[in-house]
């Protein structure tokens, strides 16, 4: 979910404010073909302050991701993209940009 939203996914909207990819062909989501290899493993604990000792195991897990290839990118590249998704078009226009600078 966190890399589909890095790199992939984009509403995309025309002067008018309609959205031009309201469906599911048009819009962008990663798929297993897209992914990388993804390990699980479950740890055992326990949250006090969560109803039967519950946590929370979404998007928080997430948010971790975003940087993470946001600074990939940067290390790689050595410029930073700072609006989402970080296509392939973007990273070329920057490169292109310092470029020309």
């Amino acid at each position: 979910m966190g890399s589909g939203e890095t790199i992939m996914e984009d509403v995309l909207y025309d002067q008018k404010g309609n959205i031009l990819n309201p469906n599911l062909h048009d819009y962008l989501l990663m798929t297993s073909k897209d992914a990388p290899e993804i390990f699980s493993g479950i740890v055992e604990s326990y949250e006090p302050e969560g109803p039967y000792g519950a946590k929370e195991v979404g998007e928080g897990a997430t948010l971790p991701v975003l940087a993470a290839i946001a600074h990939a990118i940067a290390n790689a590249t050595g410029i930073w993209i700072k609006e989402l998704p970080i296509t392939p078009e973007k990273i070329l226009k920057a490169l292109k940009n310092r470029k020309n600078s």
